[in-house]
């Protein structure tokens, strides 16, 4: 059955888009990609904080709101956008990712034809068009990758979707086909139903928000709510940063990301010395590439 098919017996308004932000280029392409989709949110809630409305101000579309909030935080924005929202279904996005034509549209079908779900698209790089997910099985570094799943996951390994023993994610490959019931979704794209949105910012740390998409997926888990990824919706994300960072800066987030993760780990009753491992095997190979980087560039 095509998606037209589907959508013939299927209402697809009613959607709300929260997209908290800084401001800034990316956040204009972000919303003129909502508005040439093959379905058009009703609203469009862009949270900001006060001192940086200038950079947000001059969105013009007819759409979109403007909110200012009296503070920083990635999950503390959004926040106050689900709390705002008008709508019964909700997506939740990032300010630098780019929705394909019918990836709002699909979405919206394949939640509503699945209960109680939260529902993601798979991830792009725009620049390069190659599929991106967190730590899946690689060819090229089968068994660096296949001792690093042993290390998170046991004797289990690799399970696509699933949270590891060591509080890691999991990725799934590329593919068409949709997957329900896994256990996290990335943070940057998620369509929801309103009951089930956290109104609350739930990130124990301040600055940039590291693994906060596993936080989030964990309670509305608890909440009894279905993750699921549909194999028919794409979009595309700026991975440039992660791979053209400084030491410094890498460093830098590497430290704030353990940070976060341990706790997460502590939370979820996973496996504090199964991550210790992985990040001391995670950190020296990204070292080691960069030392070659450097040595022969």
């Amino acid at each position: 059955m095509s998606i037209n098919d589907t959508l013939s017996g299927i209402d697809t308004s009613g959607v709300s888009v929260v997209i908290p932000t800084l401001g800034g280029e990316s956040l204009f392409k972000t919303v003129d990609y909502l508005n040439e989709g093959s379905m058009i949110p009703d609203e469009i809630l862009v949270c900001i904080p006060d001192d940086q409305f200038y950079r947000a101000e001059s969105l013009s579309h007819e759409n979109v709101r403007v909110i200012k909030t009296t503070f920083y935080g990635q999950v503390a924005q959004r926040a106050t956008g689900f709390q705002q929202a008008k709508n019964p279904w909700v997506l939740q996005l990032d300010d630098d990712i780019l929705l394909a034509k019918d990836c709002l549209e699909n979405l919206l079908v394949y939640a509503k034809t699945h209960d109680n779900s939260s529902v993601g698209p798979k991830l792009f790089d725009k620049e390069t068009s190659q599929y991106h997910s967190y730590m899946i099985p690689d060819k090229k570094q089968y068994l660096y990758k296949k001792m690093l799943f042993l290390v998170i996951n046991g004797m289990q390994g690799y399970v696509p979707g699933k949270i590891s023993k060591a509080g890691i994610n999991m990725g799934i490959p590329l593919g068409t086909e949709d997957c329900n019931n896994i256990e996290w979704l990335p943070g940057g794209c998620i369509l929801h139903r309103k009951d089930n949105l956290i109104l609350y910012n739930y990130y124990p740390f301040k600055g940039k928000a590291f693994a906060e998409d596993l936080y989030y997926s964990a309670l509305i888990r608890q909440r009894g709510v279905n993750l699921c990824r549909c194999g028919n919706a794409s979009c595309y994300v700026d991975f440039s940063h992660d791979i053209n960072t400084s030491m410094v800066n890498y460093v830098r987030s590497y430290l704030k990301n353990r940070v976060a993760l341990l706790e997460f780990v502590r939370r979820t009753d996973k496996s504090v010395f199964r991550l210790n491992v992985f990040l001391v095997l995670n950190v020296l190979q990204l070292f080691m590439k960069y030392l070659f980087k450097s040595r022969y560039n």
